[in-house]
């Protein structure tokens, strides 16, 4: 079947890719068609347990997500000043500065935001796991619908091994938030149920996890940009069929263009990795790099913190330590480095652009000290570009372009290339 946005085609390597803005689209239509119907919506916070909900047929939204859409429309800007007029600080995390003036403006579901909004939450479900800004966020939220919230927490996570104190402290929250949804929506948990969301999960984390490893073939078969819009699924639906069903045909499509030697680009000379949130406004610096040779093949933030998986043995403690772990956003400066040091082999990595993101500070924590490492002991390069997320304000899109592009003729020399060749 041809997707409406297969009709107007905009550059994607992979057809499967034209899907993604149809399954954008539908996901929002749902949430507000169940407003209707009078079904109950969450507002979740990322990486929160969200299998969960949908075993009690609460549907999630994410503002975070939302957030991101705006921004890629250029709208975000406008809604954070609106917050800031509503005396939130600056220095508050862009997506939930864009959220709040949507909150505190015209309303969340006001009719002439895109997809008509965010539907108004019936109950908030968020985690200190990535950031401790949600919490407040949500609370601000609580307040203003006066709604229940329920707040998840975990350790700090410096190992790749799962302490099982750790894990423990986690399980008993999942417990918890099993019984707060019980009290919230007057229905016990079915076990049936649950488990067949998380194997619908987990199906979908490893078929991202196929489809990341296929991005480390040479030459590579699809660049970040156009990954940034495939993530959404992983994001928002873990636990439905959807993402099952557009990640396998996504992964069977990589499979053909592998087999056949066929890359995104068509004179790969340089491989990037990306570290940190894309700059949802001005995604083009991912794919202006193409033009000169060069493409990102990897992003922490596609693969680190999306697509956790579950281990079976016992799915209640499995599913415990996928919400505990894979989080890079919880991972210290030891663990990073470790892994970092894995996937620039694996990748085969020739320089790194480092976000420093003034929103998300605890992603760009250690980019410093992890560029440092990289070119003492990796002898690989790296570049920090500054600036926010969502938030285009104090950002240029020239100066970065100018700094890359110098980094790029950096790289090329050090390979002993010229020009394009």
């Amino acid at each position: 079947m041809t997707s409406k946005s297969q009709k107007n085609k905009k550059g994607r390597v992979l057809e499967t890719s034209y899907l993604a803005p149809d399954i954008l689209k539908n996901y929002w239509d749902k949430l507000h068609r169940a407003k209707k119907e009078g079904k109950k919506i969450a507002w979740v916070s990322g990486n929160a347990p969200a299998e969960l909900l949908w075993a009690f047929d609460v549907l999630p939204a994410y503002p975070e997500n939302y957030a991101a859409v705006l921004a890629s429309l250029k709208l975000s800007g406008e809604l954070c000043n609106v917050a800031e007029k509503h005396g939130f600080s600056r220095d508050l995390c862009s997506y939930a500065r864009a959220n709040l003036g949507m909150v505190f403006g015209e309303g969340s579901s006001n009719p002439a935001l895109p997809f008509g909004g965010l539907p108004e939450p019936d109950i908030l479900v968020t985690t200190r796991i990535p950031c401790i800004t949600q919490v407040k966020w949500w609370e601000i939220i609580r307040d203003k619908y006066q709604i229940p919230m329920f707040s998840l927490d975990a350790p700090f996570s410096t190992t790749i091994e799962t302490s099982p104190g750790g894990l423990q402290y986690v399980y008993e929250q999942i417990l918890d938030l099993i019984k707060f949804l019980e009290d919230f929506t007057g229905r016990k948990l079915k076990d049936e149920v649950f488990l067949e969301i998380l194997r619908l999960s987990d199906k979908a984390a490893g078929l991202w996890h196929e489809i990341m490893d296929y991005r480390a073939n040479i030459p590579c078969p699809v660049g970040s940009r156009e990954m940034c819009g495939n993530v959404f699924s992983l994001v928002s639906m873990l636990g439905t069929q959807i993402p099952v069903d557009f990640y396998t045909a996504l992964r069977d499509e990589l499979k053909t263009r592998v087999d056949k030697g066929l890359g995104a680009i068509p004179n790969e000379q340089v491989r990037l990795m990306l570290d940190n949130i894309p700059y949802w406004h001005h995604l083009s610096l991912l794919s202006d790099v193409e033009k000169h040779g060069a493409i990102f093949v990897f992003e922490t933030y596609l693969r680190y913190v999306w697509g956790g998986r579950i281990n079976f043995q016992n799915p209640y403690t499995g599913y415990a330590e996928k919400v505990f772990t894979d989080v890079w956003l919880n991972s210290g400066l030891e663990l990073r480095k470790k892994i970092l040091k894995s996937d620039i082999k694996k990748y085969a990595i020739d320089g790194v652009v480092f976000f420093s993101n003034r929103s998300c500070k605890r992603f760009s924590l250690w980019q410093l000290e992890l560029k440092i490492f990289l070119e003492k002991e990796l002898h690989i390069p790296s570049i920090l570009i500054e600036g926010d997320m969502a938030d285009p304000g104090g950002y240029s899109q020239e100066q970065a372009t100018t700094r890359v592009e110098a980094f790029l003729e950096m790289i090329k020399k050090k390979k002993g290339l010229k020009g394009n060749q």
